[in-house]
């Protein structure tokens, strides 16, 4: 009958297991609903308010000098457009120089907006990265405290065991060793993580001490639908569009002859010059001799300096076609660069997801051992301190916990640089 009873409440315990009390898998294929849970009892627990990293990010924003900067930027830009017009109106610039200098500006403009955007895309990438490093050092701290708890009470048993005459010297010594390296490590991490709130006060503005922080992360697969070398092309044209713009209009402006200057022209300048007699005044010239003197020797000065400006036309026009052609070139070469760069991140995308799956698989494996771990604890079976270990040493629960959360931060900024190029 005894045998029975206990039989019946071994398995009260492990239903109620099964139902409540097992840790679930940490991360899901979306957000971590029990991390936001906690969250939410930690934030109860010690009276604080819960910063979520959208108001971190709100809060950045609002704070950025370069965000500030750029509005600026786009603001003077329109007043600088505004006035070139004034001036081509003013100098009666019209024809194809007009319509080029006009599109360069409304390129500016773009470009101007468009930096705006990609420094608030670099700006929310750094922030995420910041949140998120401040809660995985606040983790790594809380599962460092747990174990130091546990290998104290091992260093407490091996002194009993000592006296006992049950455990020797060198078991004694082995454990205070652990222990003063995870103090070392310990003290290291609050360092590290008082640097890493310092730095966040001076992105956002915001004190994080006096806030609990969200342990969630989201996890979405990223996927390419069709051909990879399509998808990465047009990301890559997107994000150049402007300069393959600025580039094509000064390109098809000087290709057009009538911009021209030729070898031709410069000979034809140099002829008329060389073929042009210095006018001479004669002696005791009279009045409309000395003008029609004058008149001469202004056209000769003339046909000189249309030989010289041709010149300087020829080379200004050669000099602008080079750069255009090496700015050709180094687009090109970047864009071939940033290719490569993007099917390599690509890789490392898929090989993260895999590395990612099996931790979750790894995790809930983990937990199965744990449910049976805490049904042994419950029935006596095993120590608060054996159990403990299980969740916070090495290859632990929590330690698989922060892997998963580490491994998901790293896919994230993966997904985000492939579909952002330009975020760093």
């Amino acid at each position: 009958m005894r045998k029975n009873i206990n039989k019946l409440v071994a398995v009260a315990i492990g239903v109620s297991i099964m139902s409540g009390s097992a840790i679930p898998v940490f991360a899901a294929d979306t957000t971590t609903q029990n991390a936001s849970i906690s969250t939410s009892v930690q934030a109860q627990t010690n009276g604080k308010s819960v910063f979520t990293l959208d108001d971190a990010i709100t809060a950045a924003a609002s704070n950025s000098d370069t965000l500030a900067l750029d509005d600026k930027t786009i603001s003077y830009q329109n007043k600088i457009n505004d006035t070139n017009e004034d001036l081509d109106d003013a100098r009666n610039v019209g024809g194809d120089e007009e319509d080029l200098n006009k599109d360069t500006r409304d390129n500016k403009l773009k470009q101007a907006k468009q930096q705006r955007d990609f420094d608030e895309d670099n700006l929310i990438q750094k922030t995420t990265k910041a949140y998120n490093d401040i809660v995985t050092k606040q983790m790594k701290i809380a599962k460092t405290i747990k174990l130091l708890e546990v290998k104290n009470k091992e260093l407490n048993d091996a002194k009993l065991k000592k006296n006992l005459g049950i455990s020797t010297t060198g078991e004694l010594g082995d454990t205070e060793l652990q222990i003063q390296n995870l103090q070392n490590q310990q003290k290291l991490s609050v360092n590290q993580l008082k640097d890493a709130q310092d730095s966040f006060k001076v992105l956002t503005g915001k004190d994080v001490t006096k806030f609990t922080l969200e342990q969630d992360i989201k996890y979405e697969k990223f996927k390419i639908e069709g051909s990879v070398d399509d998808y990465l092309d047009n990301i890559i044209d997107n994000y150049l569009k402007l300069n393959i713009d600025l580039l094509k209009l000064n390109k098809d402006y000087y290709d057009d002859k009538d911009h021209q200057v030729s070898e031709d022209d410069v000979k034809t300048a140099k002829t008329t010059s060389d073929t042009t007699q210095a006018p001479v005044l004669a002696s005791g010239a009279t009045v409309d001799q000395y003008t029609q003197y004058q008149k001469a020797l202004s056209d000769y000065q003339v046909a000189k300096n249309a030989y010289t400006n041709k010149l300087s036309d020829r080379i200004s026009y050669l000099t602008t076609r080079l750069a255009i052609s090496g700015n050709q070139t180094a687009l090109e070469i970047n864009k071939k660069q940033l290719k490569d760069n993007l099917k390599q991140l690509y890789t490392n995308i898929l090989s993260k997801e895999a590395d990612i799956e099996y931790l979750k698989g790894k995790i809930e494996l983990n937990n199965k051992k744990l449910s049976n771990a805490k049904l042994k604890y419950d029935l006596g079976m095993m120590t608060k301190s054996e159990y403990t270990k299980l969740i916070v040493d090495d290859q632990g629960s929590e330690d698989l916990d922060i892997q998963l959360r580490t491994d998901i931060d790293t896919y994230n900024t993966f997904k985000e640089t492939i579909q952002k190029p330009w975020v760093k």
